[in-house]
């Protein structure tokens, strides 16, 4: 029975019959269709959301009464159920050896849906990421429209003219950005490695399986981050060897610098180490105290979140500011410096593919199967995100591959993809860490050792803490290049290459996380060789 529709909102109320549950089904499919979700992750949220029905029907009797909601709230697209009764959660399940914390981290983006009992009242709630125009062709459009703006104007315009509209308009908004890049990095990615602490912490509580697992992504991160500064370093030889950021000259002035004189300081000014110490404390003393402290868990999840929305709103205006930097470039002919980001790209490309390759013909020959089917395997998923360019709309397809292509164990993939969403970034790093650099050596900042150790430690740490959100890298960078003191000019050509940068970065980190759960898998005795060889 149809309750209603208001402003594109559809509610409508069925009882828990079997053929209703179908139909609720059924109707949650063709929504997720007609907002253009990927059809793994169709099957997957349909699967889940039926579950939760037959789990409230066992309980509630076939008699009871659920209301179906599907349609925008809050600019998002969403699905709720609400069902009257005493409290029963139809989510919990046993198979989830990351409990809450890998339901939040999965709600997040859009891939899980959660659980909420108000007002004598059963709520489950997915929101989905609103679908938005692929990042590709939003880049390749703001580059057209930058570069036909700038060189029509170039030619058209008088001198003075352009020199007016630089002063009111295009140079202010360009400052507004960077400075609305640098107020909010701080306080975002202090909440984002608070909230991963607890998040990880509590995973590692588990079991010892979740606690290997995480050492195994640390571990592998930072042999990989060791790796790539140092190649790194020979690749820009022109990084100038001076008095380095901060005027850090000892481990004593080192440990010093990050112990904060107040805990109000490090979010005012962004400062990176400090931010990071204060988090790994509290989240420590959180996770010491226990279950007393759930409320304020429960909030830094809250706070979290809002900062990833500022995130995700921040990679969604970037093109608009990408045609802006083009225009003023051409105008005041400093497109110098973006012209030349050819040489990140392609050392990127080059390193990154090479450490790629060096990990699938690893996992090739350990666990014995043929290159060439590992990669036809791997393939799908791999597409999908390359395609979409996003972790929610590949998620599906790498839980696909993971379980029917490469017989990894369900237990295994429920917990470790969770896991490596987080903390294991090893083609973020590395981007993060060619720019970084590359941006100290185009600027001529003085370096030291102790300089080269915080930029490897603040670029693997962040990458490591920071959910794959649009628009979280460019805060990031905001954040260490203040701390590096690289200047903040460099931001500009930073945003173009994190956007450019992102097309391979999505899914180079899901291919290479598969082979690590694959590895592991083998080692632990949960690879399916049937599936795998199959």
């Amino acid at each position: 029975m149809a309750i209603g529709e208001k402003n594109g909102w559809k509610s409508t109320e069925y009882r828990l019959k079997g053929e209703s549950i179908e139909e609720i089904a059924a109707r949650i499919e063709g929504y997720l269709r007609d907002i253009r979700t990927e059809r793994t992750d169709i099957l997957r949220i349909r699967f889940s959301l039926e579950e939760a029905l037959l789990r409230w029907r066992d309980h509630f009797g076939e008699d009871a009464r659920v209301r179906i909601g599907t349609g925008m709230r809050l600019g998002r697209p969403m699905i709720t159920m609400e069902l009257p009764g005493d409290n029963y959660d139809p989510l919990t399940s046993a198979e989830n050896d990351l409990g809450a914390w890998a339901d939040t981290l999965l709600n997040g983006i859009g891939l899980n849906p959660i659980y909420a009992y108000r007002r004598n009242t059963n709520i489950v709630q997915l929101r989905l990421k609103r679908q938005h125009m692929h990042p590709a062709a939003a880049l390749g459009i703001a580059v057209i429209i930058g570069l036909l703006v700038g060189l029509i104007g170039d030619a058209v315009l008088p001198q003075d003219v352009q020199d007016r509209a630089l002063s009111v308009f295009f140079e202010p908004i360009r400052s507004a950005f960077l400075r609305i890049l640098n107020t909010a990095g701080g306080p975002i990615v202090f909440f984002s490695v608070l909230a991963a602490v607890c998040g990880v912490g509590n995973a590692a509580a588990m079991n010892r399986d979740g606690r290997r697992l995480i050492l195994r992504f640390l571990l592998s991160v930072t042999l990989m981050t060791a790796a790539v500064t140092a190649i790194t370093l020979v690749v820009f030889p022109q990084l100038s060897r001076g008095e380095g950021s901060g005027g850090i000259h000892s481990v004593l002035d080192f440990v010093m610098h990050i112990i904060p004189t107040d805990i109000l300081s490090p979010l005012i000014s962004g400062d990176s180490p400090q931010l990071i110490l204060i988090a790994l404390v509290l989240g420590h003393a959180f996770l010491t105290i226990g279950q007393q402290t759930g409320g304020v868990v429960a909030l830094i999840e809250q706070l979290n979140t809002t900062g990833l929305l500022v995130a995700d709103w921040v990679g969604r205006v970037t093109p608009f500011f990408v045609s802006i930097l083009l225009i003023l470039g051409i105008w005041n002919a400093s497109l110098a410096p973006l012209l030349a980001i050819w040489q990140p790209v392609v050392f990127f490309c080059l390193l990154g593919g090479a450490l790629f390759l060096v990990q699938f013909f690893l996992a090739s020959w350990k666990v014995k199967i043929a290159p060439r089917r590992l990669a036809r395997k791997m393939r799908a998923s791999f597409e999908a995100a390359l395609r979409t360019n996003s972790v929610n709309s590949a998620y599906g397809a790498n839980e696909f591959c993971c379980e029917r292509r490469l017989g990894i164990g369900r237990r295994l993939t429920r917990m470790g993809l969770p896991l490596g969403l987080l903390i294991y970034m090893p083609a973020g790093t590395v981007a993060a860490l060619i720019v970084v650099f590359y941006e100290a050596a185009a600027s001529g900042v003085g370096v030291t050792a102790f300089w080269i150790v915080m930029a490897a430690l603040l670029t693997a740490t962040l990458q490591a803490a920071s959910p794959p959100v649009t628009g979280i890298g460019l805060l990031t960078y905001a954040v260490i290049f203040t701390q590096l003191g690289i200047p903040e000019e460099a931001l500009t050509t930073a945003m173009v290459l994190d956007v450019l940068f992102g097309f391979a970065v999505t899914p180079l980190n899901q291919a290479m996380l598969q082979l690590e759960l694959l590895l592991e898998a083998d080692r632990t005795g949960e690879l399916d060789r049937g599936v795998l060889e199959r």
